[in-house]
């Protein structure tokens, strides 16, 4: 793979550097041991010191590592901002009265519209469709949170959807998550997706799913998963020349690990999720960059309510044929009142008992899940994460706070990660979100570490974890006598971490919280 998605690791990693004895790296003296600990237990009562001065959290948590963000959507990680200033070079219009970009084959339609190129001398026009794509003035737009969030995804499609301006994307997400002191980004995307749903309209719908699978493949899946690959390569490519890596001008987004989760609509008729399905299970297998799939759109879509079991046995049966792929699942993303109660009942259970999700997407509505406590013992038992997005979920649904069960999934030990669901439409960005829910539960430094490290621990990235157990105690066996983060290593630490994406990344994390906890003004 390119260079720009490569782990960047210490030069030291896979070769034993000058302080490795006979192949064996010097064991971490307990006093050494017991200096990180008083390092970490100093910072955090800094960051005590500090709880009551918003701001200053915001300036610490910018700075502090946080791992991955393992629930972002690429489109809806883009300020509006961008898509406007690309709108504006690549010739697009704008019709003035409907606030809506319209496409350069399109401009001469009317002479109502204007260049795009021009809304920087037309503030008025540029500010509204800056709030039309995102959720920015929330409480002028006259619509719910929950509209305004979806419908601004049809707003800038015209050049989110565009392949030419991909990479920019990704770029820009990867350099936020740069500055953020993100390491890794699952970034969710659709690659072939109308060529496969148009896929499953010719084949037709079939209960029998090994069926409807043999003609899916008969009539040119794999053609079509061949050429998303290829999109994918391009894609690659093209975003490291964007950054330009390998260069001297590389940009900080360089350094971030990217990977995907294929998206599915689930707000299409069966034989197009069957077929999108299908085409993501087949694209999963074959890609390394593609970690996983997903299920998005709105969950409270009459669709989405009327397939919804379905569709989770439409998982189940192709992770039966395809078990080494990931599962991650919005579910849960309902609350009181956004749909009839029945439909709260069953969403987050039928996801992970028969969709085989090992993680789900927001998880809101579980204490109205028939037999709550026991699911989330079930959760906790089966290691299923549950990616909390606390702005997306104030937004969208309302939910915020005591409203939100964050402290009833962290009493029950349900693994969570912290996410920022979409930073462009939501106006904000992950450390916002771990300030959010460091203020709201009481959070410590400590905490949010494990917050980070559950980012990675919980990822879909390749290879065996570093750590013995999801509890962070002790390093697997091969690394047990290293020092985690540092550039020395075991000649048996060094075979495990050159195997393992997993393992490398959450080396790397060790090593930025040392050298951030070492930092003069957390002393």
């Amino acid at each position: 793979m390119p260079k720009s998605f490569k782990l960047q690791l210490f030069w030291g990693l896979l070769v034993c550097s000058s302080v490795c004895v006979s192949g064996v790296a010097a064991r971490e003296a307990p006093a050494t041991q017991s200096a990180r600990q008083r390092t970490e237990t100093q910072v955090a009562t800094w960051f005590e010191k500090h709880r009551d001065r918003p701001p200053v959290l915001r300036a610490f948590l910018q700075r502090m590592p946080k791992g991955g963000d393992i629930h972002s959507h690429l489109s809806g990680a883009v300020y509006a901002e961008n898509y406007l200033k690309w709108a504006a070079e690549d010739g697009y219009c704008v019709d003035p009265s409907a606030i809506a970009l319209i496409e350069p084959k399109a401009c001469n339609q009317s002479n109502t519209y204007f260049p795009a190129s021009k809304l920087f001398d037309r503030t008025k026009i540029y500010d509204a469709l800056v709030d039309r794509f995102s959720t920015r003035n929330l409480g002028f737009a006259k619509k719910s949170g929950h509209d305004q969030f979806f419908e601004a995804f049809g707003g800038f499609s015209p050049i989110s959807s565009a392949p030419s301006r991909q990479d920019d994307m990704v770029a820009e997400v990867a350099n936020r998550a740069a500055s953020q002191h993100i390491s890794y980004l699952e970034l969710m995307l659709t690659v072939q997706g109308s060529e496969a749903r148009q896929l499953g309209k010719q084949v037709g719908w079939n209960r029998n799913f090994a069926r409807m699978r043999q003609k899916l493949l008969d009539r040119g899946l794999k053609t079509l998963v061949e050429k998303g690959t290829q999109d994918l390569a391009d894609l690659e490519r093209q975003t490291s020349k964007t950054l330009g890596c390998g260069t001297a001008t590389a940009q900080p987004g360089c350094g971030v690990t990217v990977r995907y989760l294929q998206q599915t609509t689930r707000t299409k008729p069966p034989e197009e999720v069957f077929a999108q399905f299908a085409y993501a299970f087949e694209l999963a297998k074959i890609d390394p960059r593609v970690v996983g799939i997903n299920l998005v759109a709105p969950e409270d879509h009459p669709v989405a309510l009327r397939d919804y079991t379905l569709q989770m046995e439409m998982l189940k049966f192709l992770h039966s044929q395809f078990p080494n792929t990931k599962i991650s699942l919005h579910a849960g993303e309902l609350t009181l009142g956004l749909v009839p109660t029945e439909a709260l009942r069953f969403h987050i259970r039928q996801a992970v008992e028969i969709g085989q999700a090992k993680r789900i997407g927001h998880g809101v509505d579980v204490l109205y899940e028939d037999n709550p406590f026991e699911l989330m013992a079930q959760m906790r038992q089966r290691g299923v994460l549950v990616e909390i997005c606390p702005t997306s979920n104030e937004v969208i649904l309302n939910v915020k706070g005591d409203e939100h069960p964050f402290k009833s999934y962290w009493d029950a030990g349900v693994p969570l990660a912290i996410a920022s669901d979409d930073e462009g439409v939501s106006r904000s960005d992950l450390s916002n979100e771990y300030l959010l829910v460091a203020r709201r539960y009481n959070l410590g430094y400590k905490d949010l570490k494990r917050l980070a490290r559950n980012s990675l621990e919980y990822s879909f990235l390749k290879g065996e974890s570093l750590w013995q157990s999801s509890g962070f105690a002790a390093a697997t066996p091969a690394c047990a006598s290293d020092t985690l983060g540092s550039n020395s290593f075991s000649t048996g630490c060094s075979a495990f971490l050159k195997k393992s994406d997993r393992a490398r990344t959450q080396w790397k994390l060790e090593s930025e919280f040392a050298q951030f906890e070492a930092l003069p003004w957390l002393q």
